[in-house]
């Protein structure tokens, strides 16, 4: 798993491993992520495309790949949320690798029972 775009794009994230079969982990594919992004930057948005400047959350984040790859990509924050301690510590490896903790928050929470938001939106 890596980064496919923007500044830290070609940069190897903290990997599965053998993986911990409990965990339910299953990171966004390089493909889906390619998509998800040509669609923001293509989709008619005026300039400059998304994410760039944009606050982003991801919900259910696992190893955080969205996340990041937003962030890769000029987001200027995200929030990550989930709940199991095998995908917060992949989370928290990935955001030191890419040294981006300083733009982003993770929530040690069931994504479906968020609560309030104290923060910006």
């Amino acid at each position: 798993m890596r980064i496919i775009g923007g500044t830290h794009r070609g940069l190897a994230l903290a990997g599965l491993g053998g993986g911990d079969p409990a965990a339910h982990l299953r990171p966004t594919s390089d493909r889906v992520r390619e998509a998800i992004f040509n669609l923001l930057a293509h989709g008619g948005y005026d300039d400059p495309p998304p994410p760039e400047g944009a606050r982003v959350l991801d919900l259910f984040a696992g190893t955080g790949a969205l996340g990041l790859e937003a962030l890769s990509r000029g987001a200027r924050h995200a929030t990550f949320v989930d709940q199991g301690q095998t995908a917060l510590a992949l989370l928290r490896r990935n955001l030191a690798k890419m040294g981006t903790e300083d733009r982003a928050r993770v929530i040690a929470r069931d994504a479906t029972r968020l609560g309030r938001n104290p923060g910006e939106p």
